[in-house]
């Protein structure tokens, strides 16, 4: 999501930049915010605001170089000081549409629904076609209990995501849709999104618990006692990995 979010806005961020190097700092290397896009990248993050902080506090009113540092303690899950670097960009420059993707986001993991749900419509103004605002309404309207529009919304995603060749998106959006179907009691729907979603990813090991959970509610226990011992085997693979020495 970031890495789309960054490319779509880092022209903008790039001209921003000339004219602080510019007038402000002509000394200021021209690949300082590619380098720290390169380390958020990359999951340096602390790397990143170390070369960021400073730069903010020597700008305060650099949109390009605050953005970037918004986006480390995003990717941090750091929601409520990535929120409020992201409300100094926009107050900033305006023009940074996109930030209201990664904004709308923190609002949301801050349980600041309708507030995420205006961000998310503002980008969805410029592009009616992104999937991961179109997403994050339909996970704001789930937990808004709206099910009709998450129902449309997450077979929207579903879509574009067949469309853009997106097995791993369209994986997802298939195990909310299958929320969706769990929640209004369409057992057998469910079960067809959650086993969709297993061809498309099967890697994720919590497509199984939720799996189990619909074949022991349509009663088939052996079927719900093979997907939960799945669960079980990916979760010891991953503790195990956890364990290996990092290269």
């Amino acid at each position: 999501m970031l890495a789309t979010v960054i490319a779509s806005f880092g022209a903008a961020c790039e001209s921003r930049s000339a004219q602080v190097r510019a007038q402000d700092d002509p000394a200021m290397r021209p690949d300082f915010l590619p380098r720290c896009v390169e380390l958020i990248r990359d999951g340096r993050h602390v790397e990143a605001r170390e070369l960021l902080e400073p730069a903010v506090a020597r700008h305060p009113d650099w949109a390009g170089a605050r953005l970037y540092l918004a986006l480390t303690y995003n990717k941090d899950l750091r929601w409520e000081t990535a929120k409020n670097l992201f409300e100094d960009v926009l107050r900033l420059d305006p023009t940074l549409q996109a930030v209201h993707v990664p904004y709308g986001w923190c609002l949301y993991y801050l349980g600041q629904l309708e507030a995420a749900r205006r961000s998310f419509e503002i980008y969805l103004k410029i592009d009616p076609d992104y999937a991961d605002a179109i997403f994050a309404l339909a996970l704001i309207d789930f937990d808004n209990d709206e099910l009709t529009s998450a129902r449309r919304r997450f077979r929207q995603v579903i879509e574009l995501a067949q469309a853009g060749e997106d097995s791993g998106r369209q994986a997802l959006a298939r195990i909310r849709l299958a929320d969706v179907h769990l929640r209004t009691g369409e057992l057998a729907r469910a079960r067809e999104q959650l086993t969709l979603s297993i061809r498309l990813n099967p890697e994720n090991p919590k497509v199984y618990f939720k799996l189990s959970r619909v074949l022991q509610l349509l009663g088939d226990s052996a079927g719900a006692e093979k997907a939960l011992g799945l669960h079980a085997d990916f979760l010891a693979r991953s503790r195990v990995e956890e364990q290996l020495p990092k290269p």
